[in-house]
């Protein structure tokens, strides 16, 4: 048995069960899976998680009664907190009425998530406020689902950091072997506009991948934007 953090599916039941409750949940989006996710990431991000490696490990965590009677009272609580939040916020993808068709094909090309940092070339420090765009194909990239924005804005709270994961490609033959040519384009009002070109070389695959991995990850050169000369001109 693999090491598993128990309180992940704890924590999912308990959310699943309290989204069915429209007196808790905005109907609107009781039945938005991405809601529940943010609530169920909400609640692990605030609780000690359980790991268990065998069934020993299980049978010792329901055996402690008054324990299990706590930690769902904490759970509710928790995850009433989360629901809170995302009903103040409703992030536009709460919404969103895309569906995706399931893709009729045997394998994938999936790409990793792909990772960087804006810096101003003169002082080094992140940028903000900065729009950046992937494109594949000289075509604007697809993201995997709506949680994933293209173009991304950098913001002051990402340090000048930015991710995009791509929706997979399809393929006809499994373990075929491809290179995609990709590009960065970032504008900043003020700043030269720039394009970083890179390549990816994948391996189609039979499943197709849907979640961020921490190990399926590329990241790109730490990119530099520099002032336009009107700027620079103004400011000496």
């Amino acid at each position: 048995m693999n090491v598993h953090n128990l309180m992940e599916d704890i924590v999912k039941n308990t959310v699943e069960e309290l989204f069915k409750d429209t007196t808790k949940v905005d109907p609107a989006l009781s039945g938005c899976l991405q809601c529940k996710m943010d609530v169920v990431c909400y609640v692990l991000n605030r609780i000690k998680p359980e790991y268990i490696i065998s069934g020993r490990g299980l049978i010792h965590f329901e055996d402690d009664y008054h324990k299990k009677i706590q930690l769902e009272a904490d759970l509710i609580a928790l995850a009433a907190e989360g629901i809170k939040k995302i009903t103040e916020i409703k992030r536009p993808y709460y919404l969103s009425s895309e569906k995706k068709e399931i893709r009729q094909y045997p394998y994938f090309f999936n790409f990793p998530a792909i990772m960087g940092r804006v810096v101003n070339g003169k002082t080094f420090e992140p940028v903000y406020n900065t729009l950046i765009s992937l494109y594949l194909d000289n075509k604007p990239a697809r993201m995997i689902d709506t949680t994933w924005e293209n173009p991304y804005l950098i913001v002051k709270s990402t340090r000048g950091s930015f991710s995009f994961m791509a929706e997979p490609f399809p393929s006809d033959t499994l373990g075929e072997k491809k290179e995609f040519s990709f590009e960065l384009r970032i504008t900043k009002e003020g700043f030269e506009p720039l394009n970083h070109f890179f390549t990816l070389e994948v391996i189609s695959e039979k499943e197709m991948r849907t979640s961020y991995n921490i190990k399926w990850t590329y990241n790109t050169e730490t990119l530099y934007l520099f002032q336009s000369e009107d700027e620079d001109e103004s400011s000496s």
